[in-house]
């Protein structure tokens, strides 16, 4: 399943059949959203900066998160699906259970535009508004590390790869690959990309080029580009594996583009609804 927001709600998207499931209406614009990985439940965040949890596919809602006092950027599920991280522009990352429940309001300090989540679920990287990248253990929700980069925007990502070795984040001034060992910092030129993600096999780094529009894979260390994709019009700023990495989607907010990640084929191409 793909969980595609819309200003109104949000549109289930079956990967099997390649067609929309269901729509779940919202009671206001949507600024974010998230599906847990058993596919059950959808989170997102709304203008008044509350989150709700709605049961899928009924639309049911579970319950209203609240206690930001800014907009909630990002959403995201742990890969286990027993946590859900927001993060607010009021300067917090507050860790619920699934069913609502608020473990840890983390006091990162800027406006957080950014998270991401370690496949294991014990770190956690944050994007700030002005500032560095940082990193958080999930057990202690203490900092641990500082990586480096300049600040994001809301279209900022860190993604870490699924055998913990890299992080990779698109911030405001552009790409940057670490390696966690040792902190290094791997790639140190301008790469304009307003997103990125790894795929679960760890066999490929993805991420968009505002330049030209393509969509690059790589190896996961970025040093041998495998393949680029090409078509969509506008700048790519979300990419997303499934989970068995067999599938890349990617949108520039006009139409939402489903490929092949093994060889590149393209599988789908659907537009935006006219307004």
């Amino acid at each position: 399943m793909l969980a595609i927001r819309a200003g109104s709600g949000v549109q289930l998207f079956s990967l099997e059949t390649m067609r929309e499931e269901s729509f779940l209406q919202a009671p206001q614009n949507v600024l974010s959203a998230a599906l847990s990985p058993d596919g059950q439940t959808i989170a997102w965040s709304l203008e008044d900066n509350t989150i709700q949890l709605i049961q899928v596919p009924s639309g049911r809602l579970m319950n209203t998160l609240e206690g930001h006092t800014d907009i909630v950027s990002k959403l995201r599920f742990s890969p286990s699906g027993d946590k859900l991280l927001s993060a607010s522009h009021d300067g917090s990352v507050r860790v619920w259970d699934s069913k609502g429940k608020l473990l840890q309001a983390m006091e990162v300090g800027s406006e957080v535009v950014g998270i991401g989540i370690s496949f294991d679920g014990t770190r956690l990287a944050t994007v700030p508004f002005d500032g560095p990248l940082e990193l958080w253990d999930l057990t202690t929700y203490q900092k641990v590390a500082a990586p480096g980069g300049t600040g994001g925007f809301d279209t900022s990502d860190a993604v870490f790869s699924p055998e913990g070795k890299y992080l990779a984040a698109d911030l405001a001034t552009g790409l940057f690959l670490w390696r966690l060992s040792d902190g290094k910092l791997l790639w140190d030129d301008h790469k304009n990309s307003l997103a990125v993600a790894f795929s679960p096999d760890g066999q490929f780094l993805a991420y968009s080029n505002v330049d030209n529009n393509q969509i690059v894979l790589s190896s996961p260390d970025g040093a041998e580009t495998l393949r680029t994709l090409e078509g969509l019009q506008g700048t790519v700023w979300e990419l997303f594996f499934s989970p068995d990495s067999s599938l890349l989607a990617a949108t520039d907010g006009r139409e939402i583009r489903i490929w092949n990640a093994g060889n590149g084929n393209l599988l789908y191409r659907g537009k935006a609804a006219c307004p």
